[in-house]
């Protein structure tokens, strides 16, 4: 190698994305052992920024600038081998009131989190994803996602603070921001803190720090557009009127469209969806909710309550009975292929999910799927119209 290889090609700028796949990368620490134009340079425990997919690293601006300096140092002393092992930063930034556990190694050296001023703000700190499951409990705070993997914890109009799931599943949030909460607040934050595992690279980094919003997958759109729709019927009904928890959590995170027409994958498929989007609604919420708004939630499961929720809402029985067509589908979706049935209902069943989704008979369930998803989102959308409209005043 040599020495004007460390040096910035034509104002280029380290960002924290792969030259060959433009995947994020990961920060993690090498024993570079390398001759660099005439000096054999070695270093342990040398930052580096990798990628998972290509299985190439590339050196953040400090670790070049290192390299540079020790090439320097080498050469002065009229040296050709120069060995030296690299101590962690080990900064405290003091923000807060509590010692949180962090690398300011991250700080230093992922791309875009150093500035000039509110020095260490944008360190990363890391948490057990149990963590949003405390605030979702929490009858203060509520839980709002722009995507699976991005949201924002919510108190009222004081604060809120934005955090993201990392593809290990772990929950980042800035330090700069858990300091600005009140003191109770970050000792129930440190609970569930860990050790950083140097991996920022997700929707939260591009967002945050890049900029950088791309389009959002079919499932995304969806996850959105229920955390909008939940949102919306706590500010009307100060109700949290869906909860979640370990299992919902993982599967939204980890949720995918399926891959092939199998029996397995079908079942996997209906039994997810359901989970995250039917069995999450809060039963005894709803029935609160009606019950204030004069309604009788009877014996009712969570379905019907959302649907006479919702007609009690807007007066409109057809309208709600069209909307609330998806959420039924997927429902006979999941029985359809439970195998708790015989396999001429399962038929039946299905061949009545295809008739309300308007397509043939032969059609399977990677046909199936799109439209289902669409329908969902379709109707969530809606009913957050129809419960902005609502102008009744807020039942507390």
């Amino acid at each position: 190698m040599e020495l004007t290889d460390f040096f910035p090609k034509d104002g280029h700028i380290q960002r924290n994305y792969c030259n060959k796949c433009d995947e994020n990368l990961d920060l993690k620490f090498i024993n570079f052992n390398e001759k660099v134009s005439g000096i054999e340079i070695n270093v342990l425990d040398l930052p580096v920024l990798y990628c998972l997919n290509c299985k190439d690293y590339y050196l953040p601006d400090n670790s070049n600038y290192a390299i540079i300096h020790l090439h320097e140092r080498a050469t002065k002393s009229l040296i050709n081998k120069i060995k030296i092992q690299r101590q962690k930063t080990n900064k405290n930034f003091d923000f807060g009131v509590v010692n949180f556990k962090y690398d300011s190694d991250d700080y230093e050296y992922i791309p875009g989190l150093r500035r000039e001023w509110d020095k260490g703000f944008l360190t990363p700190v890391f948490f057990n994803k149990e963590v949003l499951l405390k605030y979702d409990v929490s009858p203060t705070y509520r839980l709002t996602f722009a995507s699976t993997t991005y949201g924002n914890i919510c108190r009222d109009d004081d604060y809120s603070i934005a955090f993201g799931i990392n593809k290990n599943g772990k929950v980042v949030m800035w330090l700069g921001d858990i300091s600005s909460l009140p003191e109770a607040e970050q000792y129930y934050l440190r609970s569930e803190n860990i050790e950083s595992d140097h991996s920022i690279g997700s929707e939260f980094y591009d967002g945050q720090i890049e900029c950088k919003f791309t389009d959002l997958s079919k499932e995304d759109e969806l996850y959105k557009s229920r955390s909008l729709f939940l949102e919306e019927c706590f500010k009307k009904f100060n109700t949290k009127i869906a909860h979640l928890d370990e299992e919902v959590l993982n599967l939204s995170i980890s949720f995918h469209s399926p891959l092939v027409n199998t029996d397995k994958e079908a079942r996997h498929t209906a039994d997810s969806l359901n989970k995250i989007y039917l069995e999450s609604f809060d039963k005894k919420a709803l029935g609160k909710i009606i019950t204030k708004l004069g309604g009788n939630p009877e014996n009712f499961g969570s379905i019907k309550r959302l649907r006479l929720l919702l007609e009690l809402v807007t007066k409109d029985e057809d309208n709600i009975k069209t909307l609330m067509s998806p959420f039924y589908i997927l429902y006979d979706l999941r029985v359809a292929y439970s195998h708790l049935g015989s396999k001429e209902g399962s038929t039946k069943r299905l061949s009545f999910i295809k008739e309300r989704l308007n397509i043939h008979d032969e059609s399977n369930l990677l046909d199936i799927y799109p439209l289902l998803i669409d329908s969902l989102n379709n109707s969530f959308k809606a009913f957050i119209e129809l419960i902005e409209k609502y102008h009744d005043n807020k039942i507390i």
